[in-house]
């Protein structure tokens, strides 16, 4: 699980890039218990003096006790995660925080932690008489009205559509391609760490990255065998006591699935986000001084900024992307992804897909709570106007045993 650091060692960071001009007047955790929460993981915002930017800080453990490190499920590095957020800031105009400086040495041996350091984006020209706000959306929600929720849901399906827009030559999880660095780097020349390579070395090829099939059936496997092991040990392959599923039962079904080639029509490997979801979404409200939120000319809404929790995106189907799980998307987040009219479900097959992207979302939530000695309990998974406030962690208990039992009938064809 990764360290908290101290105000101290947060000072030190941004004094190596900002210089000793400016300290660290605010610095606070970004707690996030909701799809994205990552136990390797934690985020900081940091606002100084003397300086208009504002800063997250992204901070991961040099080394972890976790035995299930080497899953290929496990979350992306700082530098994997560094690599997609350069390429989303070169490639498209959703606004993610932009990597400026990282180091992986602990500081010259000084913490047990590696850091990323990112700048937040900073909205063009706002008046001087105008105050801004900014709120996750899930906490804003309740008090948008229509206009300010339809303004935010559409500028929000378009930024999915520009994520997904981003291609890569394989599936899969995003991959370093040379040995992190031991001194803190500037950017951008990190971007030279995203390619597909493996440090360099001429290697075998492996041809079952070009299929997302062979892709997404090995994670979602990695995913299985993990929720099955205790201390180390295979057990049963039963998972009916804990999470009301069997299995050998899922395993039946992924077979049947895997002979018809359910998964086998995707072709292109777009960016997914995964696990995406409104508590990461970073919403502004910005209205004239001198005038009340409840006046009738309402406060602007937009979209901020998205925080920087990409730690399981993969390159893969676009259908994956948490937002489009049943009842799917909001009309105004449709509108903006498709521009116009348009679905990612046409036939019944895909449903069936969407039903095992379900539960690969569902165990991979599982699975950070176990990575993260059963932290992250107490988030909530609220979708839409639903105003049953359920932890995710039961959204995943209860979901699992659902899921499963849809796909005893479920077409593959």
């Amino acid at each position: 699980m990764a360290p908290a650091i101290t105000l101290k060692e947060a000072q030190d960071i941004v004094t190596e890039y900002e210089g000793h001009e400016v300290s660290v007047t605010s610095f606070v955790e970004v707690g996030n218990v909701e799809f994205s929460y990552t136990a390797s993981k934690r985020v900081y915002d940091i606002t100084l003096t003397n300086a208009p930017a504002r800063y997250l800080l992204l901070t991961s453990p040099l080394h972890s006790d976790s035995k299930h490190d080497s899953s290929p499920t496990i979350a992306a590095t700082l530098q994997e995660i560094s690599a997609l957020l350069t390429r989303v800031v070169s490639c498209t105009n959703v606004p993610v925080p932009e990597p400026v400086a990282q180091d992986t040495s602990g500081g010259k041996g000084r913490w047990g932690f590696g850091w990323l350091l990112l700048l937040i984006p900073q909205p063009s020209q706002i008046p001087a008489d105008t105050s801004t706000s900014i709120s996750s959306l899930t906490s804003l929600r309740p008090s948008l009205s229509p206009r300010q929720l339809a303004r935010v849901e559409l500028r929000l399906g378009t930024y999915l559509r520009a994520l997904h827009g981003i291609t890569n030559e394989w599936f899969g999880r995003p991959v370093e391609s040379t040995t992190a660095q031991s001194a803190p780097t500037l950017f951008p020349s990190f971007l030279q760490t995203f390619s597909g390579g493996e440090k360099g070395e001429e290697t075998e090829e492996d041809w079952s990255k070009y299929s997302w099939q062979d892709t997404f059936v090995l994670a979602l496997e990695e995913l299985i065998g993990e929720l099955c092991e205790t201390d180390g040990e295979t057990t049963n392959p039963s998972l009916r006591e804990e999470l009301g599923i069997d299995a050998e039962e899922l395993r039946r079904y992924l077979s049947r699935a895997i002979g018809a080639f359910l998964f086998d029509d995707v072709e292109s490997p777009g960016l997914i986000w995964v696990t995406g979801s409104e508590a990461d979404v970073l919403v502004s409200l910005s209205q004239k001084d001198g005038t009340e939120f409840e006046d009738e000319i309402e406060a602007e809404a937009d979209i901020a900024y998205l925080l920087p929790t990409f730690s399981h995106a993969l390159w893969g189907d676009p259908l994956m992307e948490a937002w489009f799980m049943p009842p799917g998307p909001s009309r105004a987040v449709s509108e903006g992804y498709f521009g116009g009219e348009g679905t990612l479900i046409v036939f019944p097959r895909q449903k069936t897909k969407r039903v095992w992207y379900t539960i690969y979302l569902a165990m991979l939530v599982l699975a950070e709570e176990r990575r993260g000695g059963n932290i992250g309990h107490k988030g909530t998974t609220d979708r839409g106007g639903d105003s049953t406030r359920r932890s995710k962690v039961q959204w995943a208990r209860e979901v699992l045993p659902k899921c499963v039992k849809a796909l005893r009938d479920a077409p593959c064809y």
